[in-house]
């Protein structure tokens, strides 16, 4: 007797998202999905009524897991400069691997994409932004090494697709982009970065 293979939700969820990764929104497929899954293209069915469906869902799937992930990373180290550090290190691990967001990036015209990374976005800037405060950064310049920060890691992932190799030196990569992005700039008493009010 042929035992008939049982998926849930998330399977379809997860295999859209590693369908994304590789070839974009394009190629989130039922048939080809349910090929890749072992199952018919009956089993789809069952969970979702269509394949835009399936892409929101699987989007969410993905902006919630990186949500958590991020903010938990956040919550590990009570000390800003180590938790700055730790993102730091963390986005450069993560540029040098095939990521969904460096192919969603590639896909931000599709408005359901757009949206998701808007979302994921504004979390990890507002994330970012409390930690530059907490070292002792006025806000407007909290906010400005924030957004620094973040477009250095959509960089990373844009090197990372075009010149991997300029990633190869991880641990000097964190290092410089953390003397970058922490140090305050030496111009003088009216442009001192740091300071409260």
């Amino acid at each position: 007797m042929r035992l008939v293979k049982r998926l849930s939700r998330e399977d379809w969820e997860r295999a859209a998202l590693e369908a994304m990764a590789d070839a974009g929104v394009a190629a989130v497929a039922v048939e080809p999905l349910a090929r890749r899954l072992g199952v018919t293209k009956g089993s789809f069915y069952g969970f979702f009524a269509n394949r835009d469906e399936l892409i929101e869902a699987a989007l969410s799937r993905w902006e919630q897991a990186h949500v958590d992930a991020f903010v938990a990373s956040l919550n590990d180290n009570a000390d800003p400069a180590e938790r700055l550090r730790a993102l730091v290190t963390l986005a450069t691990s993560a540029a040098r691997t095939r990521t969904i967001q460096g192919r969603l990036l590639l896909e931000s015209s599709d408005p359901r994409v757009r949206a998701a990374l808007q979302r994921v976005s504004h979390i990890r800037l507002m994330r970012l932004e409390g930690i530059f405060s907490e070292l002792g950064y006025r806000k407007a310049t909290a906010a400005r090494r924030a957004t620094l920060s973040y477009a250095l890691y959509i960089g990373l992932l844009q090197l990372a697709r075009e010149i991997p190799e300029r990633l190869e030196d991880e641990a000097a990569l964190v290092e410089e982009l953390l003397e970058i992005l922490a140090t305050p700039r030496r111009t003088g008493p009216h442009r001192d970065e740091r300071g409260r009010g």
